[in-house]
């Protein structure tokens, strides 16, 4: 492990910069994973505890896109205003 490291510290610093940031990549794509298994085993076994319905919850992708059309949709709006505001100074 040592002359790994040794290694890594004789390469020039835009290299290491790189193994840096890669390697910070790399653990949080494991931390990230770990935490959605996680969650959707302890969701699963939640919903089948004691027989007790549970109420579905839509999952992490199904919640984010309808977040980010809602916000699509409230942008779409308000530059449809300005731009009638716009228009509207212009007459």
């Amino acid at each position: 492990m040592m002359n790994f490291i040794k290694k890594i510290q004789q390469k020039p610093r835009s290299t290491r910069v790189f193994i840096l940031w890669l390697s910070v990549v790399l653990v949080m794509i494991v931390i990230v994973a770990i935490w959605l298994f996680s969650f959707s085993h302890s969701n699963y076994s939640q919903k089948t505890e004691k027989g007790i319905k549970k109420t579905e919850l839509p999952s992490l992708f199904e919640s984010l896109g309808r977040d980010f059309s809602s916000l699509k949709q409230q942008l779409e709006a308000s530059f449809k205003n300005i731009n009638l505001q716009n228009e509207g100074e212009k007459e």
